[in-house]
C-alpha cells in the first residue's frame, strides 16, 4: 500500500508498491525480524479488519474471474470475437488477484515489506503491468463495438479471429514495455533520491515519469474510448431513426425482427459502456492525484494524502472485483452460463451422458473460432 516513512521528497505511487532500500537485508531475515517484532507488539484490531476485508475482496476477484474463464465452455453464444477481448480483461483481473492484492494486504498487515528489493521491483512491474492491460483492453473492446454497430456488414472481414489475436497480444506487449522496462531501468527515480526507510518499498518517480505514465497507461486510452462510444451512440441514433421512419412509411407496424436487432447492439453498447464507466470511477481518481502531484512538485507527504492514496488504489483494485459482476448482472447469457456451472454437478449425476452431449466440450481452437455472421452473433452474446 502507499505508505511513506522518514521521507522528504514528494513521489508518486503508480502503483501502490515500495521499493525496498534495506541494502544488507534479505527476504529471509526480513520475514524472521518481521515475525519478532508482531510478536512484541501483536497486530492491532484495526489491521486484523482491514486484512479481513482485504482478503474477501481478493478470494471473491479470484472466484468472480474464474467464472468467466468457464463461461464459454458450458455456453456456446459467448465464443465469440468479442469474447477473447472478455478474457484478456479477465486474465488480467485474475493475475491482479494472484499476484499484487496477496503482497498488498500482507504489506497492509505487517506494516513492513518483507519479500526483497528485486521482487519489489517485479511487484510493482505486475501492477502496473496489468492496470495497463485492463485499460488498454477496454480500449480495444471499444473498437470492436464501433466495428459491429456503426459497420456491421464489414465486421466478421475487419474483426476476425486472426487479428483479434494480434490486438491481444499487442495489449499484452504494450503494458509490459510500460511498466517492466521503466521500473527495472530505474527510469522513474529521482537522481539523488534515497530512501533509507527499512524494511519499506517505496516506488519513488519523477514528474516526467508520471505524467508520461499516465498519459499512456490511462488518459489517451481514455480518450480514443470517448471517441469510440460517441461515435456509437451517434450512429445508434441515426439506425433507429431510419428503422423507424422505414417501418411507418412502408408497413404501418414496427418490423420485429430489425428491432430485436437494434435493441440488442443497443445493450451491446449500454453493457461495454457500464464497464468501462466503472473502471473509470475506479481508476481515474488515482491517475488525477497523480498528475496532480506531479504538477505540484512540492513535499505532499501527509498522512492525509498517504491514506487517501491507500483508498483510491485499493478502490483502483476492486475494479478488478467489480467487472465479473457486472457481467453476470448485465448480460443474459452469462447468467444461463452461471446457472449451468452452479446445477453441472447436480445434472451429471442425474444423467451424465445427457449432460456432456448438452454442455459439449470445446478445445481451444474452437473457443476461438470466428462467427459465421460476426455481427449477429457477437449481438447475442452481448
Amino acid at each position: 500500500m502507499v505508505s511513506v516513512k522518514n521521507a522528504n521528497h514528494s513521489f508518486l505511487d503508480f502503483s501502490s508498491g515500495k521499493m525496498l532500500t534495506d541494502r544488507n537485508g534479505s527476504w529471509l531475515s526480513n520475514f524472521s525480524s518481521a515475525a519478532s517484532s508482531l510478536a512484541r507488539g501483536g497486530v492491532g484490531l484495526q489491521e486484523v479488519l482491514v486484512g479481513l476485508v482485504l482478503t474477501l475482496i481478493d478470494v471473491v476477484t479470484l472466484l468472480g474471474n474464474t467464472v468467466v474463464f468457464l463461461c464459454p465452455v458450458v455456453e456456446k453464444r459467448l465464443r465469440t470475437v468479442t469474447y477473447m477481448f472478455i478474457m484478456s480483461l479477465a486474465t488480467a483481473d485474475f493475475l491482479v488477484a494472484c499476484l499484487v492484492m496477496p503482497f498488498s494486504i500482507i504489506y497492509e498487515v505487517t506494516g513492513m515489506w518483507l519479500f526483497g528489493k528485486l521482487f519489489c521491483k517485479v511487484w510493482i512491474s505486475f501492477d502496473v503491468m496489468f492496470c495497463t492491460a485492463s485499460i488498454v483492453t477496454l480500449c480495444f473492446i471499444s473498437l470492436d463495438r464501433y466495428c459491429s454497430v456503426v459497420t456491421p456488414y464489414h465486421y466478421s472481414r475487419r474483426m476476425s479471429r486472426g487479428r483479434c489475436i494480434v490486438m491481444t497480444c499487442t495489449v499484452w506487449v504494450y503494458s509490459s514495455l510500460i511498466s517492466f522496462l521503466p521500473v527495472m531501468q530505474g527510469w522513474n527515480e529521482i537522481p539523488g533520491v534515497d530512501f533509507d526507510a527499512g524494511r519499506e518499498c517505496i516506488f519513488v518517480t519523477n514528474w516526467v515519469f508520471a505524467i508520461v505514465a499516465s498519459a499512456l497507461a490511462f488518459f489517451l486510452p481514455f480518450m480514443v474510448m470517448c471517441s469510440m462510444y460517441f461515435f456509437i451512440y451517434r450512429a445508434s441514433r441515426l439506425k433507429a431513426t431510419r428503422i423507424m421512419s422505414q417501418t411507418l412509411e412502408i408497413h404501418y407496424h414496427p418490423n420485429s425482427k430489425r428491432q430485436n436487432h437494434l435493441q440488442l447492439e443497443n445493450k451491446a453498447t449500454r453493457t461495454i459502456s457500464i464497464i468501462i464507466s466503472v473502471f473509470v470511477l475506479c481508476w481515474l481518481p488515482y491517475f488525477v492525484l497523480n498528475v496532480w502531484l506531479a504538477a505540484r512538485g512540492s513535499d505532499s507527504t501527509s498522512s492525509v494524502l498517504l491514506g487517501t492514496f491507500k483508498i483510491i488504489t485499493w478502490l483502483g483494485y476492486c475494479n478488478s472485483t467489480i467487472n465479473p459482476l457486472l457481467y453476470a448482472f448485465l448480460n443474459r447469457d452469462f447468467q444461463h452460463a452461471l446457472k449451468k456451472l452452479l446445477l453441472c454437478r447436480r445434472r451429471s449425476q442425474v444423467d451424465v451422458g445427457e449432460d456432456m452431449v448438452s454442455i459439449d466440450l470445446p478445445g481451444a481452437a474452437e473457443l476461438l473460432k470466428m462467427p459465421a455472421q460476426g455481427s449477429g452473433v457477437v449481438s447475442r452474446a452481448w
